[in-house]
């Protein structure tokens, strides 16, 4: 099984960004960090995991205690923390602590979709929200990637019908969840 190709660090990890149109997943971790550890060899040892970053990803890897002006920069309190950025280095969504692969994959589309949505990438917003909706459903993070889905539709197109198509979706598949009571203000 193939492993992930670490790039050296963020400034070249940028200067690939821009070649590849990729964007930058930073891994921040520790030694000592038990999450990290399961990260590595459990998460990052699954093939579709692999797969997953080798297509959509820069990868850079961060020990703190080894690159304390980057981990200040980004303000890595807790590890493993995992941030999405652009060829800039700007955040665009960060998450915190271990997921087992499966969770870890919905985790990254979640992630994808709401750094295209913050770039006003709608179409591409809309593919990372889908994949979970289609391939999580029953994940923890499927009824925000249904939320976030209804705002996106309603943010490329102007119409209110979206939202309150996916308030009744979230109300039937997802009731008294989080986010479905936050999706009640659009019934």
């Amino acid at each position: 099984m193939s492993k992930i190709s670490w790039v050296e660090n963020l400034e070249i990890a940028q200067k690939e960004v821009f070649r590849t149109g990729k964007l930058v997943l930073m891994f921040f971790h520790h030694p000592a960090c038990g999450g990290c550890r399961k990260t590595i060899d459990i998460t990052f040892d699954d093939k579709d995991v692999l797969e997953l970053i080798d297509k959509e990803f820069v990868p850079v890897s961060f020990v703190v205690t080894e690159a304390q002006d980057v981990t200040a920069r980004y303000k890595v309190e807790w590890t493993p923390t995992f941030i999405i950025a652009d060829a800039f280095g700007n955040e665009l969504e960060r998450w915190v602590g271990y997921l087992p692969p499966e969770d870890f994959i919905s985790q990254v589309h979640l992630s994808e979709g709401l750094a295209a949505f913050h770039r006003n990438n709608f179409p591409q917003a809309e593919h990372a929200f889908e994949w979970i909706i289609d391939n999580n459903p029953d994940s923890e993070i499927a009824p925000k990637a249904r939320y976030y889905m209804g705002v996106t539709l309603y943010k490329e197109t102007g119409d209110p019908a979206h939202l309150t198509r996916t308030w009744e979706a979230m109300n039937k598949r997802y009731p008294g969840h989080f986010w479905t009571k936050k999706a009640s203000a659009w019934s």
